[in-house]
């Protein structure tokens, strides 16, 4: 039931996307310009990095960032719709191609100005479909409700060009003002497709659930069917294999697709083949062949080890960063790793100084607290996140006289309430404080639904509050003023409980 209900919101996205990309597949696969959405969506994307840029944020400003994001793909649908050439002298698949390389070297570019640059890249990449909420998926849900029933009203105007646009030219079809049509509509599905779910996911939705439709049925109605039901089922394999192994999603559903898409290739091959039983042992050869070769290339690994001490004080950030990972993985080398600790944590490199928090909470490197508790107000994010886990790991009591400086001054929302939750984790009430604060001003509905949770978790308050709501709505101000006058009342007299993570207030009997 966890899983189920974590997994909600990101399955009906799923679910969502599954719908509209395979309709649009199968027009794509019959126009035989494989990599339009993928060039589509880059674009997408840099139009997102330019809004940021720009001095907006992929989380906070939401709408603006999609703004750009669809300006840049309705000129990338102009291009398209005008650049395809009649009997393809310049194959139209090769300037989607150069669009694709020219729309993600620039996007490499602009990252590169930006605080975050790799966070923000591999976001929008691997996308953050886990983190969905109900809001988006509902809101992508009707834009492409919309995109679908346009489509389907000229369903065969569409399928005329997606089948042969030279004949319908010759019937007087103005092509160019119908591939914009296309383009457009499809654009706007991938401004929102790329925000949901990264650009690896939205182009996988695009294109494995049409090919293996198309590998065993004919028609675009079977096809489509064919094709939604494969997306539901693969997606729904990938998002619980993420759950139970704690991976990424966005990758473990691309993955999965894959999976099913050389499955399905072997079980065409073997069905199609004049000699099934010789076919389908040459193929399983094949396999086997390729599994040993794989398993062959471990024996040749390098030894990590070798050099550790020098790779730590590399002068290039990449080689510090995995010698830190080797040091972490090998409780034979801690010893070493708590003699570079101290000048790690202080490098003037944000991963290094995160990946040198992972290490000491990984080996327990106490005697190194005092350095990593001070980073819980270093001026990267991702750093101060690293600096609490480990704090919070090693149940650092010192940190708590720090945490309560840095919590109300925390500018991530979801940061201070972390904070908040790790000073009622050692025993402070300055922490539902805090979390009530955020539940008031957080400007994210996920942070103030979070902080909700963890106060609900560790109290026994039960008041109704709905996170999705404005900040201020007056039902919310209720449920505060309810909170806030129970923890006045019981600030003095409240008493932690270890065992159970909760604060209780003791009964007259003394229980």
């Amino acid at each position: 039931m966890d899983a189920l209900s974590a997994m909600a919101w990101p399955l009906a996205a799923c679910v969502v996307l599954t719908g509209i990309h395979v309709h649009l597949g199968i027009h794509v696969l019959a126009r035989k310009v494989i990599f339009v959405d993928l060039a589509l969506a880059q674009i997408a994307a840099l139009g997102a990095v330019w809004a940021v840029l720009c001095g907006w944020d992929l989380h906070e400003d939401p709408w603006i960032v999609r703004g750009f994001s669809l300006v840049f793909t309705t000129i990338g649908a102009a291009v398209f719709a005008t650049t395809r050439m009649r009997h393809e002298r310049v194959p139209h698949e090769a300037i989607i191609g150069v669009t694709y390389a020219v729309a993600l070297a620039a996007t490499l570019l602009a990252s590169a100005r930006l605080p975050h640059g790799t966070e923000e890249m591999r976001e929008l990449l691997a996308g953050s479909i886990l983190w969905v909420e109900r809001g988006t998926v509902l809101a992508a849900a009707a834009l492409y409700a919309t995109v679908g029933a346009a489509h389907f009203a000229v369903r065969h105007r569409l399928a005329a060009l997606s089948e042969d646009a030279e004949r319908a030219r010759e019937q007087g079809v103005a092509v160019r003002a119908w591939d914009f049509f296309f383009y457009f509509t499809f654009g706007l599905v991938v401004t929102s497709s790329v925000a949901v779910a990264g650009v690896l996911l939205v182009f996988t939705y695009l294109v494995i659930p049409a090919v293996i439709a198309a590998l065993f049925f004919s028609g675009v109605g079977p096809r489509l069917v064919a094709g939604w039901g494969i997306g539901i089922a693969v997606s729904a394999v990938g998002l619980a294999l993420s759950y139970h192994h704690d991976l990424p999603s966005g990758p473990s559903v691309v993955v999965s697709f894959g999976a099913a898409l050389a499955l399905a290739g072997v079980a065409y091959r073997v069905s199609t083949a004049e000699r099934r039983g010789p076919t389908a042992l040459r193929l399983f050869g094949f396999l086997g062949a390729g599994a040993l070769l794989l398993w062959g290339s471990t024996l040749v690994r390098k030894d990590e080890h070798a050099g550790v001490s020098d790779r730590l004080r590399s002068p290039h950030a990449s080689v510090r960063r995995a010698a830190l990972a080797t040091l972490g993985a090998d409780p034979n080398l801690w010893a070493l790793g708590r003699e570079h600790g101290a000048r790690l944590l202080a490098d003037d490199e944000a991963e290094i100084r995160e990946a040198a928090l992972t290490f000491v909470a990984a080996s327990s490197a106490a005697e190194l607290l005092p350095d990593a508790r001070a980073l819980l107000t270093d001026p990267d994010d991702l750093v101060r996140d690293a600096a609490l886990q480990c704090v919070r790991e090693l149940h650092d009591e010192g940190a708590v006289e720090v945490l309560l400086a840095a919590a109300p001054a925390e500018t991530d929302d979801f940061l201070a309430v972390e904070m908040a939750e790790a000073l009622c984790e050692f025993g402070r009430t300055e922490g539902l404080a805090l979390l009530m604060d955020a539940m008031d001003t957080a400007r994210l509905s996920m942070a103030r639904r979070d902080a909700w949770e963890h106060l609900h978790a560790h109290t026994d308050l039960e008041d109704p509050f709905d996170a999705s709501a404005a900040a201020d709505s007056e039902a919310n101000d209720a449920a505060l003023a309810v909170y806030r006058d129970w923890l006045g009342s019981h600030r003095d007299e409240l008493a932690w409980e270890p065992a159970s993570g909760h604060f209780r207030v003791p009964r007259e009997d003394g229980r």
